[in-house]
């Protein structure tokens, strides 16, 4: 029995504008195998379809998981950014509150200084000690850079106001020290920086300023030591300044100096530093001492039982200069000891602690 072969698939169409038929003959491997590159073809693209969204999943993934982490660290950039505002917020109270226990001690300094040079000005004037300037009356400030240092440089943080100035020579200003840029236009870093700026200039001021104090207050001492202001010996007043009667002719006679009786021997210091102008024998004062100090004092001693410094000795004050004795006109041991000014007696009470 013969095999059948499958027919060839023939296809007709007729052509609409001439009318005429036509046919095509297919054999059917050639059916099958455009039916298989349609269905390889379909299959491809829907294969490529799934590779190309399972990429795109994927691509999308892992663009979630990285906002995520950028979510989170933005979270924590925010918390870290909390706490560093909150830092910054106590540092800048803590800067405003420097300032302000700066403004105090800048007042402070001014109140120290102000004592300082009234308590100056009030011994200056119970001593008559003229340093060779004039002042009115209601005065506050003398300009101490002629008496403490000529050559001190003052600092350039002001100009204008009175002649007078403080103790270094800066104008002393009532109104409070404030940093020199206004919170208000900069950010909160910025004004802390410029506080710390300011604070810094300030306290090399308040440095210089009290360096300054405490100068004055060793010229003050100096000055002290320049002024006879001290018991040149220990012992009872025999004899006060002013009129008494002659322990020798019993009438009433002006007596010069104080009379300080006390052991023969006993020290005698001089109660200021200067130069000694008279050393020896002088009349009824006996073994007699003087010595020139500052500002026109001179002071003497006299009825020594000797005498331990020579003409033109400096003598710093408390030196010992001699021992109580009984030279020259004298009923006993004792010290007869006289101040005097520019040439003229003066009472030495005030001079005697």
């Amino acid at each position: 029995m013969p095999s059948r072969e499958p027919k060839d698939l023939t296809v007709f169409w007729i052509n609409p504008l001439k009318g005429q038929m036509k046919k095509m003959n297919l054999r059917w491997k050639t059916i099958l195998f455009g039916l298989l590159l349609v269905i390889l073809g379909i299959g491809f693209g829907v294969g490529g379809i799934l590779w190309y969204n399972n990429k795109i999943k994927c691509e999308l993934g892992c663009m979630v998981t990285h906002l995520q982490e950028t979510k989170s660290e933005l979270a924590s950039l925010e918390v870290k950014k909390k706490e560093q505002e909150q830092k910054l917020e106590e540092l800048a109270k803590k800067a405003d509150q420097v300032v302000q226990e700066m403004n105090q001690l800048r007042e402070l300094d001014q109140k120290v200084r102000s004592l300082l040079e009234k308590d100056l000005q009030s011994q200056l004037k119970k001593y008559g000690i003229d340093l060779g300037f004039s002042a009115a009356a209601n005065e506050l400030y003398i300009p101490v850079q002629m008496f403490i240092n000529p050559n001190l440089d003052a600092f350039p943080f002001g100009m204008g106001g009175p002649n007078y100035m403080s103790l270094s020579g800066v104008p002393v200003s009532s109104q409070p020290l404030r940093p020199a840029v206004d919170p208000e236009f900069y950010n909160k870093a910025k004004n802390i920086e410029d506080n710390l700026s300011w604070l810094r200039a300030e306290m090399m001021v308040r440095e210089k300023s009290f360096n300054e104090i405490i100068q004055v207050i060793e010229k003050k001492d100096k000055l002290i030591t320049m002024v006879p202001m001290r018991w040149p010996t220990w012992g009872r007043v025999s004899s006060s300044y002013g009129w008494r009667k002659d322990p020798f002719t019993g009438r009433k006679a002006w007596h010069t100096g104080v009379d300080i009786a006390a052991p023969a021997g006993r020290n005698i210091v001089a109660t200021a530093a200067g130069k000694v102008i008279f050393s020896g024998w002088n009349g009824n004062y006996g073994r007699c001492v003087i010595i020139r100090h500052q500002f026109g004092y001179e002071t003497v001693y006299g009825h020594l039982s000797k005498i331990l410094v020579e003409n033109g000795e400096e003598v710093k004050k408390e030196t010992i200069i001699g021992k109580v004795g009984s030279s020259g006109r004298s009923t006993g041991p004792h010290l007869h000891y006289e101040v005097r000014k520019y040439g003229n007696v003066i009472n030495p009470w005030p001079y005697l602690p």
